[in-house]
């Protein structure tokens, strides 16, 4: 029988991670464990980092939730690579703008 889906949520790679470390408790499929060890090498923030970066992204700048989500995932260095996760939004921002962002972002890199 297949399985249905209930509810489909966006997740950082830090929440992912967390998810698929709970599963593994009991035992992960292949796609599962090679999730759980791609999340394990990319993942740069805690979920708690994470999760407030993309609230402060939605809250301040007015981001898309998925646009909000790739920025936490990859953060970027540049304003250029920043300009590039934000094509999808459908808002054009100054330079101002992009470099506040920036200096979001730079709260939470390590």
């Amino acid at each position: 029988m297949p399985k249905k889906i209930i509810k489909e949520t966006l997740l950082t790679l830090p929440e992912v991670k967390q998810l698929l470390e709970e599963r593994a408790k009991e035992e992960l499929n292949y796609m599962q464990r090679i999730t759980l060890d791609y999340a394990s090498k990319f993942s740069k923030l805690s979920v708690e980092e994470a999760r407030r970066l993309v609230n402060e992204l939605i809250s301040e700048f007015g981001l898309k939730m998925e646009t909000a989500v790739q920025i936490t995932n990859i953060l970027p260095d540049t304003v250029h690579e920043l300009r590039v996760l934000l094509t999808t939004e459908s808002k054009t921002f100054t330079s101002d703008e992009l470099k506040r962002m920036m200096e979001v972002i730079k709260k939470y890199k390590k």
